[in-house]
């Protein structure tokens, strides 16, 4: 049975993103990958590749832009059938401390890049009528109480909104959607890329999760028969996903009555 598939990544320079085109390229996929610098990305991932894989220099802020890359994609493969949104931008400081000009390019990048990849891909999934759109959003967008990283935190948590949206509509369609939750990973280049780990106590850089392993992860959930709709990655992701949930919940039921209790009265019932 065939199972090649053409895969469209953004943000493949670096990170978990590279890791996952270099796997996908050694298992025999199609891939097309985004970056600002399409040279950069093309010398990060060490081969050629002609017909394999196509290197796309991009800037997901311009429609247009983004537009052109998946038509190129198209050209080139004929469809695309798994999209990675995994581009982002890690912006770090107190929420009234930053610029407007920085707190708008991080939701730019985070959120609207990601919205113009969706809008110029759908239709043409829609056309197939199948697809998996993969949204990587980051477990500061389940749980937000990290001082520092309010607005990237905001920005992850409008890529969880979309996506769980875009899943609600995309069904139809027969286009599965996942929304993936990453913690901590290791052998990240900078800081700046990883706001999950950088929340934490920089002692545990080491126990951050593997982006190989990641990428199986990612991997595996495009070829599963059920694919998750919340993906959640790494242990420290995993708890501290249900720490949140247990606090909501000890939170609705310490306040449910005053929850349920603003709704209207029926005046004639209680005269009955």
């Amino acid at each position: 049975m065939n199972t090649e598939k053409i895969w469209l990544v953004t943000g493949a320079s670096t990170g978990l993103g590279l890791v996952l085109v270099k796997m996908l390229l050694d298992r025999g996929h199609k891939v097309a990958a985004t970056a600002r610098d399409g040279d950069a990305l093309l010398e990060a991932v060490g081969a050629k590749l002609e017909g394999q894989f196509l290197p796309l220099s991009v800037d997901l802020a311009d429609e247009r832009n983004v537009r052109r890359a998946v038509d190129a994609t198209m050209a080139a493969f004929g469809r695309v059938d798994v999209v990675v949104n995994h581009a982002g931008d890690a912006l770090q400081g107190s929420l009234d401390s930053l610029s407007d000009d920085a707190l708008r390019g991080t939701f730019d990048i985070n959120v609207f890049g990601m919205l113009n990849v969706i809008r110029a891909v759908l239709p043409r999934m829609r056309t197939q009528r199948s697809g998996h759109v993969f949204n990587i959003s980051s477990i500061l967008g389940f749980d937000g109480g990290h001082a520092e990283w309010g607005a990237y935190s905001a920005a992850k948590f409008a890529v969880s909104g979309l996506t769980e949206a875009l899943a609600a509509e995309a069904s139809a369609w027969g286009v599965r959607v996942s929304l993936v939750y990453p913690g901590a990973m290791r052998a990240v280049p900078d800081r700046g890329d990883a706001p999950e780990l950088a929340a934490r106590d920089p002692l545990l850089q080491a126990s951050g999760g593997d982006p190989v392993k990641a990428a199986q992860a990612l991997i595996s959930a495009a070829q599963a028969q059920y694919a998750p709709l919340h993906l959640f990655l790494g242990r420290d992701a995993f708890d501290q996903a249900r720490g949140k949930i247990q606090s909501v919940q000890q939170e609705l039921a310490r306040w449910r009555e005053m929850s349920v209790s603003i709704g209207f009265v029926d005046e004639r019932r209680l005269a009955a």
